[in-house]
């Protein structure tokens, strides 16, 4: 398109005087040579820009006349010097540049921006060219440009009108999802991309979730939402009369016509079964399923529909329904425009998915929501009708600028007036903001309840401390005050973005109030009294609980540190401290982590003598008997153990019972002060239950006439010194003793019996015992 110029002047005939003795003359130029000019001759106080004025029409062209006389600055003027005046190039060109715009607007007025795009953006460009250059002064040059660039509107001109009986075509300006067409000769129905070229009876149909934009060559502009059929039954245009003719049948489906502005459109109409319709409007929408046919006005001009010999004329922001084979029901106003509420006009949003929300209106059934990216919404993103809610989530969209707009829908379905258009900033920012914490320090110890919280984070990030929100500078600085409970303290700190990014922090301190430590000592800790503590060497170790993570100093009288010790984190200590004599006092200072510091004291002794065991009665080697009691006292003892168990003691004395097991029984006693010193007794006692056993025997007869008995037995704790016998002689029996005899491992012993009886004499019984007193009668047999 030619944009407005500056508006150009007829030059007209000078008829006042020039200057005191100025001199005029026209020259003349033969046909062909040069355009004619006027001379002037220059005196003192003659005014260039009124000669600019009065001969070229413009007071600005001063330059001209110096440029044409062969000046290059007003120092070079002289009395009496031939000024040349450029009128007849500046008529020229002038008359050049009228015409060549004439021609762009007849070329335009014809459909050149369609027909013959290349040919009158050439004439266009031309001619801004030589628009630059008549401003410059280069007047041969612009004349130049302007003839060629009227040339080229010519040629622009002759195109459009070989055209301009041909049937008119129409672009698939924009689609979304899935759209297809076909064409009279089209077996069947084919995808048609995006600005594809649709013609006279080409069908076009829109499936779910899709929607197609038909654009006209006068840029009006028909929208297909989803699951919608239309026919352009007839496209015809005359751009010399600047009329246009089309004819659109709808099937099935609805769609709304843009045919403002720029449109030179004088009539369509819109074709559903049993209905016609004359459109005179430019901003209309009409609906065919079923159920009938809707239509509604959104334009000052008409929209005029029969059905069944009735006519309705719909005025702006009116409504029809006529149901099938009905006609035409009584006029509807439309609802009016839904109003926007989120996100606000010019908002910026973030990250793919935003929330759109607007004001409910009681008297809707629903709503019907376009999304694009251009305000004329030209390119759709998103369309969606029948929302029961007031709201609409995109989904993920890319980063950019979006436009949208809500009609309301009443009972009958017709969309209301449209709202206001709306347009949102789609930024993709999935960077979380830095944060940094300058205070308080990481596992720093405070001795003040008020803590202040700062740190710096992204400028314009929001920042919270355990929920609380922090002030945050413009710099991204931000502080907060917080009120700290006694021990360990948590600070959850929050940085989030404008795009909902955030980062997450994690601060630790301890509260840790000006408090006099107390110090427990272990009560398993030998003392005399509860600070006074024994020890059998000169070196004491004291354990306890304090304040956790202190530090523990213990100093002597002449306030030297003796020995230093930290508590762990549950206050749990242990420190070992050198006497430099048998008793000694001691201080203790505890220092908290805070710095804070408490004193103690305590006094330590040497105790070297270890406790005594004695016993009420030694106790026995061997024994057959399976339980041994246990029984003595413990002088100077606090403790005692048997065989490891502890035992009770009472005042000092103690009564045990041990249960034996056969063979060696190991017993000890352990006797422990309160200092340590610990005294050990140890005893062995074995049981032994077995008698001895018979091994064999002898009886021989002697001399003199006694006999002598030997009788071989075995124990595995050792047999009595005597073992007593009967001996048979002639059915008499003959007690005696046997007597023990280590070198032979034998009893051995003799009996008298009556003469002559000692060699039938035969043993008839023994008694063997051990020396634990097991006892085996044995009978001989």
């Amino acid at each position: 398109m030619i944009s407005g110029r500056r508006r150009q002047r007829r030059m007209t005939p000078w008829a006042g005087p020039l200057a005191s003795g100025a001199a005029l003359w026209l020259g003349l130029s033969a046909p062909g040579v040069a355009a004619p000019t006027l001379s002037i001759s220059y005196a003192p106080g003659l005014d260039l820009r009124a000669i600019a004025e009065t001969y070229l029409g413009d007071a600005d062209l001063w330059p001209s006349i110096l440029k044409s006389t062969g000046l290059a600055g007003l120092a070079e003027l002289r009395p009496g010097l031939a000024l040349t005046i450029p009128v007849g190039a500046v008529e020229e060109t002038r008359s050049a540049l009228t015409r060549s715009l004439e021609r762009i607007q007849e070329a335009n007025a014809i459909g050149a921006q369609v027909f013959a795009f290349e040919d009158i953006s050439r004439a266009i460009a031309l001619h801004d060219q030589a628009l630059d250059l008549q401003k410059a002064g280069e007047w041969s040059q612009a004349l130049a440009l302007a003839s060629e660039s009227g040339t080229a509107a010519q040629a622009a001109f002759a195109i459009a009108e070989q055209n301009r009986d041909q049937a008119a075509e129409a672009r698939l300006s924009d689609r979304q999802g899935w759209v297809e067409g076909q064409r009279p000769e089209d077996l069947g129905w084919g995808e048609r991309p995006l600005n594809a070229i649709l013609v006279e009876e080409e069908k076009v149909r829109t499936l779910s979730r899709s929607t197609a934009q038909i654009t006209f060559r006068d840029a009006g502009r028909l929208r297909l939402n989803a699951n919608s059929h239309a026919v352009i039954e007839r496209m015809r245009v005359d751009p010399l009369k600047k009329r246009e003719d089309a004819k659109v049948s709808l099937v099935e489906g609805d769609f709304y016509a843009l045919l403002g502005g720029n449109s030179s459109r004088k009539n369509l109409k819109v074709d559903v079964p049993d209905v016609e319709a004359k459109i005179d409007s430019g901003d209309f929408w009409v609906r065919q399923d079923v159920s009938g046919a809707k239509f509604t006005n959104y334009d000052d001009q008409k929209v005029q529909i029969a059905a069944r010999g009735d006519t309705v004329a719909l005025g702006r922001n009116e409504g029809v329904v006529i149901r099938s084979g009905e006609q035409p029901r009584a006029k509807i106003d439309l609802l009016g425009a839904p109003v926007l509420v989120a996100p606000p006009d010019d908002g910026v949003v973030f990250n793919s998915e935003v929330q759109l929300a607007w004001q409910t209106d009681p008297a809707a059934s629903g709503y019907w929501i376009e999304i694009a990216l251009d305000p004329g919404f030209n390119t759709m993103v998103r369309s969606a009708s029948g929302l029961a809610d007031a709201g609409y989530t995109t989904g993920d969209l890319q980063a950019g600028l979006y436009y949208w707009r809500v009609s309301a829908l009443d009972r009958f379905g017709l969309p209301g007036q449209r709202s206001q258009t709306r347009r949102f900033d789609m930024r993709i920012d999935t960077a979380p903001p830095f944060l940094r914490i300058e205070a308080p320090a990481s596992e720093s110890i405070l001795r003040e309840p008020s803590v202040e919280v700062r740190g710096e984070s992204e400028a314009g990030a929001e920042v919270s401390v355990n929920g609380v929100p922090a002030a945050v500078a413009a710099d991204g600085s931000y502080s907060v005050t917080v009120t700290a409970r006694e021990g360990l303290n948590r600070l959850d700190i929050v940085a989030r973005d404008a795009a909902g990014n955030e980062t997450a922090a994690i601060r630790e301190f301890v509260h840790m109030p000006d408090a006099a430590a107390t110090v427990v000592f272990d009560e398993r800790l030998a003392r005399l009294s509860a600070r006074h503590f024994l020890a059998p060497a000169r070196e004491i170790t004291l354990s306890g609980t304090t304040t956790a993570d202190a530090r523990l100093d213990v100093v002597d009288a002449a306030g030297a540190v003796r020995a230093s010790t930290t508590s762990a984190h549950d206050g749990r200590f242990g420190i070992t401290v050198a006497l430099a004599a048998d008793s000694e006092r001691f201080g203790l200072v505890i220092v908290a982590p805070s710095g804070f510091e408490s004193r103690d004291g305590f006094e330590a002794s040497v105790d070297r003598e270890p406790p005594t065991i004695r016993l009420d009665a030694p106790l026995p080697r061997l024994t057959s008997v399976e339980w041994l009691a246990l029984r003595g006292r413990i002088q100077g003892g606090g403790t005692a153990t048997l065989n490891g168990r502890p035992i009770p003691l009472a005042e000092g004395t103690f009564d045990e019972v041990i249960t034996l097991v056969a063979g060696a029984n190991a017993i000890e006693m352990t006797a422990t002060d309160a200092a340590g010193n610990v005294a050990v007794e140890r005893w062995s006692v074995t049981l032994d239950q077995e008698p001895p056993s018979y091994v064999r025997h002898s009886v021989e007869a002697r001399p003199d006439g006694r006999v002598e008995v030997e009788v071989v037995a075995e124990d595995g704790t050792g047999l009595a010194k005597a073992a007593p016998f009967t001996v048979l002689a002639n059915g008499e029996a003959h007690q005696g003793f046997l007597r023990y005899n280590k070198l032979s491992r034998s009893y051995k012993g003799t009996v008298a019996v009556a003469a002559g009886q000692a060699g039938r004499a035969t043993l008839a019984e023994v008694e063997l015992e051990d020396d634990a007193g097991n006892r085996a009668r044995v009978r001989i047999r």
